[in-house]
């Protein structure tokens, strides 16, 4: 199953379960943002854009992960760190934050 944009903003705020190299991770999606896209034929996907918060530890590289979640299954997703949104708070009850990116082309 594909992941689309309408899917995506109904997961907004949830918890993701991504597995590393060194455990569990639970990563929250804070925003879903769609992506122009001029001269892309209606039969494909509408790029996106996901970013997700997490613990600042431990830090994830930017590799491929397995993300888990209820309403849709496992995935296979490549995820980049990334500054915090300019919109968002870089801490959560004093314990500071990290930020990831998965985009969908």
């Amino acid at each position: 199953m594909s992941l689309s944009f309408a899917q995506a903003q109904t997961l907004l705020h949830s918890s993701f379960i991504v597995h590393t190299s060194v455990g569990t991770v639970e990563l929250r999606l804070i925003e879903a943002t769609e992506i122009a896209r001029p001269g892309l034929p209606a039969e494909y996907r509408t790029p996106m854009l996901l970013v997700f918060s997490a613990p600042a530890s431990p830090i994830l590289a930017q590799d491929n992960y397995y993300f888990d979640h209820p309403n849709i299954g496992r995935h296979f997703w490549s995820v980049a760190p990334v500054l915090a949104p300019a919109s968002r708070p870089i801490t959560v009850n004093n314990e500071p934050l990290s930020f990831y990116q998965v985009l969908f082309n």
